[in-house]
């Protein structure tokens, strides 16, 4: 408020309130002198080099933004590749699984059909040795009806028998034996 009262009293008294205060038109052309010569050099001093500094800044954080963009697709081409390169493994491992499947399952087969003929072979030779031994003993059984059928026929006749008799003595006993 006192400021308000002493321009007030200035200006009554008929004074010039520059006058009052020191200013004159040659202070004002000074400091106006003085005002641009520190904005020149403020200019060059400081806002050009950040200017400068801050241009560097973004063109080093475009140059990074660019080397992750670059390294996002080198990994997502990475990725891919690598998805790839599973799926033909999986598809490889299945492949050779079957594989492997069919293999196992054609020895298998060859095993049982090995034992299928060995068993076949080994009922074949059983049989013969059973026929064999079958036509032993009917010779055997036969020889011995025929022994005991001519001391019993010589007894009972008290006669020879000739071997025709006995042969057909024989033949008769085993047709008979047979039907039964």
């Amino acid at each position: 408020m006192e400021f308000g009262i002493a321009v007030t009293q200035l200006l009554a008294e008929g004074g010039s309130i520059f006058d009052s205060l020191g200013i004159t038109w040659e202070s004002i052309v000074l400091h106006l002198f003085n005002l641009i010569v520190l904005t020149v050099g403020l200019y060059f001093l400081l806002f050009r080099p950040v200017k400068k500094m801050i241009k560097q800044r973004q063109e080093k954080v475009k140059k990074i933004e660019k080397e992750n963009a670059d390294l996002n697709d080198e990994v997502k081409k990475m990725k891919s590749s690598s998805e790839k390169v599973l799926s033909d493994a999986k598809k490889e491992a299945a492949a050779i699984h079957e594989s492997a499947v069919k293999v196992a399952n054609q020895k298998a087969d060859d095993i049982v059909a090995e034992a299928r003929e060995r068993a076949k072979t080994l009922v074949e030779q059983t049989q013969r040795e059973m026929d064999e031994e079958r036509s032993k003993l009917r010779s055997d059984i036969e020889r011995q009806i025929a022994d005991v059928s001519v001391a019993v026929a010589e007894k009972v006749i008290e006669k020879q028998i000739t071997p025709e008799d006995n042969k057909a003595l024989i033949e008769k006993c085993l047709d008979e034996w047979s039907k039964e």
